[in-house]
């Protein structure tokens, strides 16, 4: 993880049009003091993945990303501890791709269907 990115400035772009990422992210949204914007209409890149903004204009992105949410989010922080553990970590970056590339293409073949 960027180690550099420790504060509370930056902002979590999320796909607010995706169910299951809206959904979860209302949990942290009631219970963190984090900016939140959508970023349904920035392009893929943003829609493959959680990501970070910061006002410097670099990023986190997925696991990451998640890391710095759950540890700026109450009840969650015992999560970033988990997943900062080296073997862990890697795990969860394999597996994270994964599920971000199936949620990525759901969304997009619904929306396609829709449109």
């Amino acid at each position: 993880m960027n180690k550099k990115n420790i504060n509370n400035d930056g902002v979590v772009l999320f796909n607010e049009e995706c169910g299951i990422c809206n959904f979860e992210i209302n949990h942290y949204k009631k219970k963190s003091n984090l900016k939140f914007e959508n970023c349904s209409q920035l392009g893929d890149k943003y829609l493959k993945q959680l990501h970070i903004k910061f006002p410097d204009k670099s990023e986190l992105a997925g696991v990451d990303a998640f890391i710095y949410v759950w540890s700026r989010t109450k009840g969650f922080q015992f999560l970033s501890k988990i997943i900062k553990k080296p073997i862990v970590y890697t795990i969860s970056k394999g597996v994270y791709k994964v599920i971000a590339f199936l949620l990525f293409y759901r969304f997009k073949i619904k929306k396609y269907l829709i449109s």
